[in-house]
């Protein structure tokens, strides 16, 4: 006898989906249903189980209700005393944050005053630091002056720049910043060396130097050197050297792709250890009984956090002392490294220092400018086209420059027109290339921009500042009411540079021949 075949159990695939495709509809409408009704869900208490024939059924159930009562308008209570409570201590910082700036600024004039009598009287015996510092209090003060009624514009720059972050806010960079500079005997001011007069303020070198009566040291820290060649680095070191102690450094390994200079001699290691050699010689020749606090300043992404990694050994990854990122903005509050018990190191947020070269033109091109510096994150910008007009604008002046650009995105000679157009027909073959197109295949202008903007901020693009032709002037940087006083900068320029045991260390003069590109 043949036993009857049994019905298999399986169902083609394509009903299998159909039914989990309704099933998954299914479990989303009782999730929607759910958060527009929420009492639907909730069960309803368990009432209580009294019998009718209890006497004292009545007075159990009101004693309940007001229970209950009580109970709630104990948490109002509660939520109006919280609100209250919240709005006082708003009231309360906002009141001691006034009266803090209010006292500082008295102290600062009072000691301002009687620093300058005492300079006045030093200055006249000689006294180079003393000139030097009378100096920088004058132009502090005349900048203070002058600059008080952009404090706003200041602001609402800084705040659109943190936007939707009020912990991220003007005055709370501002406070910050203080709070570093205060703390810190030694400060390093880094720059960027594509451009270091443009992340460069020298109203904040002035203020720097006129407090605690000149006993604060300021290094300028000459970061993203890879990006340079060596003649530009050269030029740069020796420019700033004019004003400042000035390091280069290699505190990264860079970005994947970057058009990088490989310099022989300066390399992550060999540099860091040279600065912090550097601030273990200031420290030791100090000989305080506390540790040395040193401070870290400069724009956003300029690469302050990268260079407390290189001095604490942990670039990158987990272990990194300082999250660091290629987007600015990423350090938001104050930041102690602890070196060893000699010394510390403190990290401070980016921000935008008032210089009279970025205060000149619209706010568009400002914010352009501050775009090509890397001080604005790419979601933040509200006109990319105008960077890159600025970016093809200052590589006009070098066909070598403008030549490499073109051939980061296999682009042939442009025609030549007028700036505008120039920058169109560039970002139209740029959207080309990267696919960056919308409906009907139309270049999307604004996107190949940003994209444009990013590999800059990357490397990919080459591109750089070249150092200005030295002044007496500029290389002073400084007057007073009987001159020039460039000897005497020197001469205090000389004296920084022989605490930090700066003056055998000649980075950039050998090493010439010695690059080769990296790509």
């Amino acid at each position: 006898m043949v036993r009857p075949k049994k019905q298999s159990k399986r169902v083609p695939v394509r009903l299998r989906h159909k039914i989990e495709k309704r099933s998954a509809e299914k479990q989303r409408k009782e999730r929607k249903n759910a958060k527009k009704h929420p009492e639907l869900g909730k069960k309803k208490p368990a009432a209580l189980n009294i019998p009718n024939s209890f006497p004292y059924k009545e007075q159990i159930l009101n004693e309940i209700e007001e229970q209950r009562r009580l109970r709630i308008e104990e948490q109002q209570r509660k939520r109006e005393q919280s609100k209250l409570k919240k709005k006082a201590d708003q009231q309360v910082t906002e009141d001691g944050d006034v009266a803090m700036d209010a006292e500082e600024d008295e102290s600062d004039d009072e000691s301002m005053d009687g620093m300058d009598e005492d300079s006045g009287d030093e200055a006249a015996g000689g006294n180079a630091m003393a000139a030097l510092l009378a100096s920088a209090r004058a132009k502090a003060a005349q900048y203070e002056a002058a600059h008080d009624d952009s404090d706003d514009e200041e602001d609402q720059q800084t705040e659109n720049y943190a936007k939707g972050n009020k912990d991220t806010s003007r005055k709370n960079f501002d406070k910050m910043f203080k709070e570093v500079v205060s703390a810190a005997d030694v400060i390093l001011y880094v720059l960027d060396a594509r451009d270091p007069n443009g992340t460069r303020s020298r109203e904040v070198e002035r203020q720097i130097m006129s407090m605690d009566g000149g006993e604060k040291r300021l290094i300028l820290i000459l970061n993203k050197i890879d990006l340079v060649p060596p003649p530009v680095l050269k030029g740069w070191l020796t420019y700033l050297k004019r004003s400042f102690p000035t390091l280069p450094l290699k505190a990264s390994n860079g970005a994947p792709n970057a058009q990088s200079f490989d310099h022989k001699a300066l390399t992550v290691q060999g540099t860091s250890q040279a600065l912090l050699s550097a601030l273990k010689s200031f420290a030791q020749s100090k000989q305080l009984k506390r540790s040395v606090s040193v401070g870290v300043i400069g724009y956003p992404n300029v690469g302050k956090s990268s260079v407390i990694n290189a001095l604490t050994g942990r670039l990158g990854g987990s272990s990194a002392a300082c999250p660091v990122g290629a987007e600015a903005g990423l350090t938001t509050s104050l930041r102690e490294v602890k070196l060893d018990k000699k010394l510390k190191i403190l990290d401070s947020p980016g921000i935008v220092f008032p210089s009279t070269d970025n205060e000149k033109g619209t706010s568009a091109e400002k914010q352009a400018r501050l775009v090509l510096l890397n001080a604005v994150p790419p979601k933040q910008i509200d006109d990319p086209v105008a960077a890159v007009q600025l970016l093809i604008k200052r590589f006009s002046t070098s066909q070598t420059l403008f030549s490499k650009l073109l051939d980061v995105y296999g682009i042939p000679p442009l025609p030549q027109l007028g700036l505008a157009q120039v920058t169109k027909s560039f970002l139209t073959e740029v959207a080309r290339k990267r696919g960056r197109l919308g409906k009907g295949g139309i270049p999307n202008i604004e996107s190949a921009a940003v994209a444009v903007i990013m590999d800059w901020r990357d490397g990919r693009i080459q591109g750089w500042i070249d150092p200005p032709i030295a002044t007496a002037a500029a290389n002073a940087g400084i007057q007073t009411a009987v001159g020039t006083v460039e000897a005497d900068h020197k001469e205090v320029v000389s004296q920084w540079m022989e605490e930090f045991k700066l003056e055998g260390l000649d980075f950039g003069d050998d090493e010439a021949n010695e690059v080769e590109m990296q790509g």
